[in-house]
């Protein structure tokens, strides 16, 4: 039996005995079944490419009149993976040589101030333009800042853009897969947002009327998106990313208010007891050992294995008829659409997000003389405090 099988048969049984893991999916493989294969990494260009970074793909436009057809561009390893893991767990390395291996984009995890607050010249950020006038119980963490002091107030405040950013990141990642066929690896893609709310809320990080609030535009989000193929989990012992948090360089890591043994203890329950196995109905789910990833010969030998036309998975990826697809690629491009799903006027009813009366408009007031005032943002769901004409050239997303 080649090392690859043995390691492969090795995990499931494991998996399978231990009370507190999930089943992983079987990698057994089925005779004319849709597979992930290393033939495929270096396959011509698209059919029918196109500049989604530039361009809106509009159904009637690029469709109808200009003979664009998303599933020529479609192909075997037209995939979309998801890698999570519990807090402190490195996946960014694993995530770029994964995806430079398999010839997928590699997509890190969201960057709020890069990709939601920074400008297209990187010279102005909108969050520390805002916080310079506001009051400070408005102020809008980072999130090195947010683990020095988890409050209600700023923990809504940071949240809320992750959410965009996370939206914005698979949005993009899925119309880059839909005009170049290219796959996409996603560290902690939008998905991930359920289990990092509901730890939150568990230990008093962020409020119940929060926690409706958000939960609230994530569930209007959910169907408008697609779910992942396949998750990778990248297992931890919580004991050793605690330890590691207190050697760590970072005074973030080190002095934080969040990353407790015990939060990192229940973070690893939610992910084995609830999030995964809920999550392996929708697509499938392979485990490793943080030591287990080192080497990707495993990883790919497991993964070739997968059946991704399994008829009991995926099921926001079955097409009807092929139109459908390009009215879903359409929608991810639609920013008037994710305009309204992240409506400004949902926060008036969140008391966290109030301010002072007279304060906001005191603090515009302040605003118009500060140069920072007339930069203008570059995408329409990533809006600045005040409106203006928006450009069509979009921020980074990877």
């Amino acid at each position: 039996m080649s090392s690859g099988v043995a390691a492969s048969f090795r995990r499931i049984v494991v998996a399978n005995q231990h009370p507190r893991l999930f089943i992983l999916s079987k990698c057994s493989p089925t005779p004319f079944h849709r597979a992930f294969s290393m033939h495929n990494k270096d396959l011509e260009k698209a059919a029918h490419p196109f500049d989604y970074v530039n361009k809106n793909y509009n159904f009637f436009r690029q469709y109808y009149l200009g003979g664009h057809y998303t599933l020529a561009n479609i192909h075997d390893n037209t995939l979309f993976f998801h890698v999570e893991s519990n807090f402190g767990v490195q996946r960014s390395d694993f995530v770029k040589r994964l995806a430079d291996h398999i010839g997928f984009l590699g997509v890190p995890k969201a960057d709020i101030d890069r990709m939601h607050f920074v400008d297209e010249t990187g010279t102005i950020n909108t969050r520390q333009f805002h916080n310079d006038y506001c009051l400070p119980r408005d102020i809008i963490p980072s999130p090195e800042e947010w683990h020095f002091n988890p409050n209600h107030t700023a923990s809504v405040r940071m949240l809320r853009p992750l959410l965009q950013t996370m939206t914005y990141q698979l949005r993009m990642g899925l119309s880059h897969m839909f005009s170049t066929g290219q796959g996409v690896v996603m560290d902690r893609s939008y998905w991930s947002y359920y289990a990092i709310l509901n730890i939150l809320r568990d230990f008093g990080f962020v409020s119940q009327d929060s926690y409706d609030f958000l939960l609230e535009y994530k569930v209007s989000i959910d169907y408008n998106l697609k779910m992942p193929r396949l998750i990778i989990f990248i297992d931890k012992d919580p004991h050793a990313i605690w330890e590691d948090f207190q050697k760590s360089s970072k005074d973030y890591h080190r002095e934080s208010k969040v990353y407790s043994l015990e939060l990192l203890q229940a973070m690893d329950r939610m992910y084995k007891e609830e999030w995964l196995p809920r999550m392996s109905t929708y697509c499938h789910i392979l485990q490793y050992h943080e030591d287990e990833i080192k080497s990707l010969d495993d990883v790919i030998f497991d993964i070739e294995q997968l059946n991704f036309d399994d008829t009991n998975k995926f099921p926001d990826w079955r097409l009807t008829v092929d139109v459908e697809l390009e009215r879903f690629r359409a929608q991810l491009q639609d920013e008037h659409f994710w305009t309204r799903m992240f409506n400004v006027n949902r926060l008036v009813h969140l008391s966290e997000w109030w301010t002072e009366p007279n304060a906001q408009k005191s603090q515009l007031g302040l605003m118009k003389y500060d140069p920072r005032y007339y930069w203008t943002t570059n995408s329409w769901d990533i809006k600045p405090f005040f409106l203006r004409y928006q450009s069509w050239t979009r921020l980074p997303f990877y």
